[in-house]
């Protein structure tokens, strides 16, 4: 009997490359023009991921009363560090650190991707995130932190210390595996499909949502 010829699943470069070329530009002139495009995006990120949010949790296998409390926590971490964004959109140049933000946890994605897609090696976290390696982790956090380092001195001079720097690039990684914990609930592979190649909202927004909401309480207790 002749077997079934084994057919590759279609890659999603192509349209992650696309969706990204397009969204990202916009992104980045809609945040510096600020109020009130700044606020439409953010309005529109905010709800996407709180939507993803109660969708992961509420898809889960979890008891009812064990959803609402993963519902109610989500929505806090969520509301803390979406207010921590509004509140930059409103500052006259609160798109630098918004800016800065983004190339750190871009440069720490990429370098992730990049990196243990090309070195493999043993899983950093088999299950929670079967496809996240060691040498992605290490690749991410080296180059991020250098580009976070460098464009420091450009967007938030004297802001962050060499050592913050990697604390925050740590949260941003632990903020990856946590929303990869969450879609585990629910055994799905993306948080949602809005974004072509990418997922949804909190796929490419989850590290960026840690960083937000370590920062939120950074300023609680230091000022």
């Amino acid at each position: 009997m002749a077997r079934r010829p084994k057919f590759r699943k279609p890659s999603n470069l192509l349209p992650r490359i696309l969706s990204g070329l397009f969204l990202i530009p916009l992104s980045l002139y809609l945040i510096y023009l600020g109020p009130p495009y700044a606020l439409i995006l953010l309005t529109i990120a905010v709800l996407g991921i709180f939507y993803e949010w109660m969708r992961l949790v509420f898809k889960s296998e979890f008891f009812s009363f064990t959803k609402i409390i993963y519902a109610c926590l989500g929505s806090i971490y969520l509301g803390i560090a979406s207010y921590w964004f509004f509140c930059q959109v409103e500052i006259p140049e609160g798109w630098k650190l918004i800016y800065w933000l983004l190339f750190l946890v871009w440069g720490i994605d990429i370098a992730a991707f990049v990196g243990g897609k090309l070195l493999k090696g043993p899983k950093l976290a088999p299950s929670i995130s079967p496809n996240k390696t060691w040498s992605g982790f290490l690749c991410g956090m080296f180059f991020g932190v250098g580009i976070g380092y460098i464009s420091s001195f450009w967007l938030v001079p004297n802001v962050f210390t060499f050592w913050g720097i990697i604390a925050l690039a740590l949260i941003a990684q632990g903020g990856d595996l946590l929303e990869s914990k969450a879609k585990r609930w629910s055994n799905v592979k993306d948080s949602g499909s809005l974004i072509p190649g990418h997922g949804g909202f909190l796929d490419r927004l989850d590290s960026l949502v840690a960083v937000a909401f370590a920062l939120a309480l950074w300023q609680v207790i230091y000022y």
